[in-house]
């Protein structure tokens, strides 16, 4: 009698270690990572509101058909301006010809906004953490030219499929942080 209660004492810790990794291995939600994501109903309603952008535009109109007040955006600089239209090229020429080239950008005027939706599912194996992240990481770009649309894009990542292995003992470090903060 004595060993079928030994027995059964073992079975049940075999039971809790077994349920103990199940729960540990199971898929779960990490955090979420939103951004701007209450300024349109999806990216689909984003990027149709920004497709019925025409060019020539004033200002004002165009931040009244995207519905979304100008504080919104941030400002892009000279340089950020130039790589929306001209893409990350090397300029070259004469110093009159660069001089000439950085007067025309100077009329341009350019605002983005980062819109954003990344979800991520975790599982938990020995030691480490399989991340899925899914989602969409975009970019609103308007470019005005003394005050007139120039070109409205959106731009990024429009499906994010991403996985990663991270260390379990840096997550819960990093949450831990997070929370004494």
């Amino acid at each position: 009698m004595r060993k079928r209660i030994i027995h059964l004492k073992s079975i049940s810790k075999y039971a809790f270690v077994m349920i103990v990794i199940c729960v540990l291995s199971a898929c779960m939600p990490l955090n979420d990572h939103d951004v701007n994501t209450e300024l349109f109903k999806d990216k689909e309603s984003m990027k149709t509101k920004t497709s019925e952008l025409r060019s020539g535009m004033k200002k004002e109109e165009v931040f009244e058909a995207l519905n979304v007040p100008i504080e919104k955006f941030d400002q892009l600089s000279t340089l950020q301006i130039q790589m929306v239209l001209y893409g990350n090229s090397q300029l070259q020429g004469t110093p009159s010809d660069l001089e000439n080239f950085r007067k025309k950008l100077m009329r341009f005027e350019g605002y983005s906004l980062p819109y954003q939706s990344v979800k991520s599912d975790g599982s938990f194996g020995f030691g480490k953490m399989k991340v899925k992240k899914t989602g969409h990481n975009l970019i609103l770009l308007l470019i005005f030219e003394r005050g007139k649309l120039l070109k409205a894009s959106v731009e990024g990542q429009h499906s994010v499929n991403e996985k990663e292995d991270q260390y379990f003992w840096n997550n819960i470090l990093k949450t831990g942080v997070k929370a004494a903060i």
